[in-house]
């Protein structure tokens, strides 16, 4: 059985597939039986999702434990994440259906346990799940999702479930997207890139024309703490409230994952009433969507797409045997390695990254003639051979340099690391509401996806965020 952590995790047919399922089950189709055990673990108050899911393992016969926020568990007493996992896993758990407010949870969850783990919110993250039975409304509503004009409105920087949804219909043809939000909660640019429809920024409801209108609550518990946050809170908290003289005379489906908030209602209840208010049968269908989620999980019907790993290399470059003119004139190392084509002044930080100080030996030749760059540094460690993570730094933050070997005078070997797919331990993630932050003491590694290598983009394995060459930190 895989988990299902980011919407990516499973394709088009798969989603199809479950969100068919659910339209079956919510007609009447008879349930099937499994005994096993869901262990239920939401750190962060939940209803529509943790209540739909504990009822959906209920009608399939499963045995739910769990609980609901943090008090009266361990947790309070600064039990770590892994531990807690590991102790339901213990207990007989099958499945893990996890919410936690930091993000990359659900991932880390997946990632040390050999269970399934259900993602139902990771911070302002992801939250896949009901992105499923956003795709399930809609298909019930319209027959399908592609072709579709879609706004997402109000908090679409922290909002984890705008987040999912986007990159589930990035599986589907021919959308166009509108992004209405206050610039100070516009939609990261990370999960928007590459989107194959057509995208549109506004500030208003009033200047688009769609099929859906997908609300979403501004959400107090996202912004940052104390009287600047409250002030930011205030700013943006009454911009969109939607109300039936909004709506006149438009067929437009009003959807919202819910809850609103009644201080400062986005949804007025008026709305509840109107052929357009299609968010109260969206809540009801968590239910047979997350019951046909569990019966996939369950049949093995699902698999996880994993992105191929690539191992690092060395890209040879070729070598003249005769030793290099500047060996003897500028650097003299008989053995050991030798950086060339640092582009001028980053020669220091080369040697940071590798965190040689003064007292070690190594020569160093800054702001030097150059056919490539017309202006280069050259670091040079005399008797010593990089190791394969030195060299991975080294391509980390100068990726255009080239590695000698020295040997008896001799250019052994020269030539460029090539970064693996996935960086382990060197990298670490500036996010401060990721797993892997070390202020949270859960222990979980560094890890990175390496997206691009030109220009080099790395994106955090666990939270997703991405980090280009100039904001690298290494550990």
């Amino acid at each position: 059985m895989c988990s299902l952590v980011s919407i990516n995790d499973i394709s088009r047919a798969e989603i199809l597939s479950i969100i068919n399922d659910a339209l079956e089950r919510k007609k009447g189709k008879k349930t099937e039986q499994f005994p096993g055990v869901l262990a239920s673990l939401f750190y962060e108050s939940s209803t529509r999702t943790r209540e739909s899911t504990e009822c959906a393992a209920h009608r399939l016969g499963m045995h739910v434990i769990g609980f609901s926020g943090i008090e009266g568990t361990s947790v309070q007493k600064g039990e770590p994440l892994a531990d807690t996992l590991r102790m339901y896993r213990g207990f007989g758990a099958n499945i893990i259906a996890l919410r936690h407010p930091l993000e990359g949870a659900a991932r880390y969850a997946a990632d040390i346990l050999n269970i399934p783990v259900i993602n139902c919110g990771d911070g302002s993250n992801l939250h896949p799940t009901q992105t499923l039975l956003d795709l399930m409304t809609i298909t019930e509503k319209r027959g399908s999702v592609d072709g579709l004009r879609i706004a997402l409105v109000g908090d679409l920087k922290y909002g984890r479930t705008v987040h999912s949804l986007v990159a589930g219909l990035k599986m589907f043809s021919n959308i166009t997207l509108w992004l209405v939000a206050p610039d100070s909660l516009k939609m990261p640019a990370h999960f928007i890139e590459h989107f194959p429809g057509t995208i549109y920024h506004a500030h208003d409801i009033a200047e688009v024309d769609v099929d859906i209108l997908y609300m979403t609550r501004i959400q107090r518990e996202r912004f940052p703490q104390g009287p600047d946050g409250e002030l930011e809170f205030d700013k943006v908290s009454r911009i969109y409230q939607l109300t039936p003289s909004v709506l006149e005379g438009k067929n437009v489906g009003v959807m919202h994952p819910l809850p609103r908030y009644k201080h400062r209602i986005e949804i007025s209840l008026a709305v509840d009433s109107l052929h357009n208010a299609w968010y109260i049968d969206q809540a009801e269908n968590g239910v047979f969507l997350r019951e046909a989620l569990l019966s996939s999980m369950m049949l093995n019907k699902i698999s996880r797409r994993k992105k191929e790993f690539i191992p690092g290399a060395w890209k040879e470059l070729s070598v003249k045997n005769y030793p290099k003119e500047a060996q003897e004139t500028i650097y003299r190392i008989d053995n050991g390695t030798l950086i060339d084509h640092i582009h001028a002044g980053k020669g220091k930080e080369v040697l940071s990254v590798l965190q040689i100080d003064a007292a070690a030996k190594f020569v160093y030749a800054s702001n030097i003639s150059s056919k490539v760059y017309e202006r280069k540094d050259v670091v040079g460690f005399p008797d010593r051979e990089l190791t394969e993570m030195e060299l991975s730094k080294v391509a980390l933050v100068e990726p255009d340099a080239t590695i000698n070997i020295i040997r008896d005078k001799q250019v052994y070997k020269k030539g460029k690391v090539v970064l693996p797919s996935i960086i382990d331990g060197l990298v670490i993630c500036q996010n401060p509401r990721c797993i892997t932050y070390k202020t949270h003491n859960e222990f979980a590694p560094q890890k990175f996806h390496v997206v691009s290598h030109d220009p080099l983009l790395l994106a955090c394995y666990y939270c997703e965020v991405p980090v280009e060459r100039e904001k690298i930190k290494l550990e």
